[in-house]
């Protein structure tokens, strides 16, 4: 080995081992994220809408090459269209998801670190206010909701990255009228954002 390959390999190996402490004393992230609600697997169509996702994780465990999170995902969507086949039937809903879990990230330390996560909480409906259909179910629904995704970080600046992330928050449905409704559904999220790690 020549002393220029030798001292490529100490550079090279320095330069990993500070960024594998640099982001094993980054404990924490923070992340906010925008992007849209695709609601599926029920016989009547409710259409797409905007969703907004806010995540604080902290890490429990890392190695260099894998770090476990704990994590709370909270994401807010917004009118979410039904079609209306009656005076009881809603004319849109929102949605609310907190589903606490765990997430694995790969390479936390590196540029690019891909990450999956699962977890369960609590999903919250509400109907929008047409007078019919509040007074025939009430206007909001609360049920059990299970969450499985994953996405990838790209390192921007030493404490902040880009996320991109894929969700679906397996759920009850809204409790519209539409007896077509009344079933499991998967609700997809696809979001874009920032993380701040401290």
């Amino acid at each position: 080995m020549t002393k220029l390959t030798f001292a490529a390999a100490v550079i090279l190996l320095v330069a990993l081992v500070g960024s594998a402490v640099n982001a094993s004393a980054q404990n924490n992230e923070i992340a906010i994220s925008l992007g849209g609600y695709f609601p599926m697997s029920n016989p009547v169509s409710s259409g797409n809408a905007f969703a907004i996702e806010g995540t604080v994780a902290h890490r429990i465990f890392g190695v260099p090459m894998v770090s476990a999170y704990i994590e709370v995902p909270i994401v807010g969507t917004f009118s979410s269209s039904v079609p209306s086949t009656g005076l009881l039937s809603s004319a849109s809903y929102s949605a609310l998801f907190i589903a606490p879990g765990l997430k694995i990230k790969i390479g936390a330390a590196f540029p690019i670190s891909p990450y999956l996560a699962a977890g369960g909480g609590l999903a919250r409906y509400s109907k929008s206010s047409n007078l019919a259909a509040a007074t025939a179910t009430g206007t909001t629904t609360n049920t059990g909701v299970f969450d499985v995704g994953g996405g990838l970080d790209m390192k921007i600046a030493p404490f902040l990255s880009l996320r991109g992330e894929m969700r679906d928050f397996y759920s009850g449905s809204p409790a519209i009228t539409l007896p077509a409704l009344q079933q499991k559904q998967h609700n997809l999220l696809a979001t874009g954002g920032l993380v701040l790690r401290f």
